[in-house]
């Protein structure tokens, strides 16, 4: 394999740091409209029913079926230059993360919720690390935006395998990328059970 390792981790570093701030985007919007509904829901106000039954279609669509329809209806739509930051194929990724991370925080805000009105303040506040894996789900998660063009860790990873002359070359790319989401994960994990122990000790 014949490449210049510092720019390749150059480039690769660049690429993961777009699954970082597009897994934090979706975050944060799925936060804005999780919350407030888990509120309306929690305490049963107007269109609570209506509101539950969005979040179990949400919870339904897979984020490849999201990704494509809302890719379908962006393209036909909008003309947007392709070297704009928000970017038709990064729209349609954060449009589909949307679904799950709107749920996931629907669920996480439900559950502190009903453990701070039993008066169990400990168990409510695992909101902060729900969240926090929330986050870590939805950054890996965006690897999937390579298969519609947007320019993360996967897509950078099989653009520069095209340049390599053999397969062999092209499988240890695979398989450094793979290993690096997977020590992303865990590493992560492993912190936030640290966190969580430490927490657990104190109180």
């Amino acid at each position: 394999m014949n490449i210049d390792i510092f720019l390749f981790l150059q480039g690769f570093l660049y690429a993961f740091f777009q699954n970082l701030w597009i897994g934090f985007l979706v975050l944060l919007i799925g936060l804005v409209i999780g919350v407030p509904f888990a509120i309306i829901v929690h305490y049963k106000y107007g269109f609570h029913y209506l509101i539950t039954g969005l979040i179990t279609v949400l919870r339904s669509l897979p984020v490849f079926i999201a990704m494509f329809i809302i890719l379908g209806i962006l393209t036909m739509t909008f003309s947007i230059d392709e070297s704009n930051i928000f970017s038709i194929p990064v729209l349609a990724l954060i449009g589909g993360l949307c679904f799950s991370s709107i749920s996931g925080s629907f669920d996480a805000t439900l559950d502190y919720l009903h453990f701070r009105d039993a008066g169990e303040i400990r168990h409510s506040l695992l909101i902060i690390p729900n969240t926090f894996r929330l986050f870590i789900s939805l950054a890996s998660t965006t690897a999937v935006g390579a298969a519609i063009g947007v320019k993360e860790v996967v897509y950078f990873a099989l653009t520069t395998a095209e340049h390599f002359p053999n397969n062999v070359d092209r499988l240890i790319l695979v398989l450094f990328v793979s290993l690096f989401f997977v020590s992303f994960v865990l590493s992560s994990r492993w912190l936030l059970n640290l966190l969580v122990t430490k927490y657990r000790l104190i109180n």
